[in-house]
């Protein structure tokens, strides 16, 4: 494989790292009124940006190696790629609602789960990956 064909691998690790830090912040502090929504937005953004990075990053080293006629089919990837696309997409806009003052918005509490199912599913990406190389 080209030297390309490794960027997307590790570029994938480096957002599911982030993913992980996101997601356990979120889920040890939903229940506290003092939640740092600033920080936690920004790193959701960041997970989100990453994403679509690997998005683009991937098809691109799709093309590149079918141009080279060495393509790698792995089934079901690009449809779970796009569902984690719109699953972080989702755990950025709900940690732009707003609630009463002194209290996190009820969405709030949905960023955790949005997060880990995106999370799941990268795992998911990176098995079949995986299982494409043997």
């Amino acid at each position: 494989m080209p030297w390309y064909g490794f960027i997307h691998p590790l570029l994938a690790i480096v957002t599911m790292g982030l993913g992980l830090v996101t997601a356990q912040t979120s889920l040890s502090k939903v229940s506290d009124w003092d939640f740092p929504l600033r920080r936690q937005r920004s790193r959701s953004i960041i997970f989100f940006l990453l994403c679509v990075a690997n998005f683009a990053i991937g098809m691109f080293v799709d093309v590149a190696l079918r141009d080279i006629h060495k393509g790698v089919k792995i089934t079901g990837h690009l449809p779970l790629s796009i569902f984690v696309l719109v699953t972080a997409f989702l755990a950025v806009l709900v940690t732009f609602a707003r609630g009463r003052p002194g209290e996190l918005s009820p969405l709030m509490r949905w960023h955790s789960m949005l997060s880990i199912a995106a999370l799941a599913v990268i795992l998911t990406m990176g098995f079949l990956g995986g299982l494409s190389l043997f």
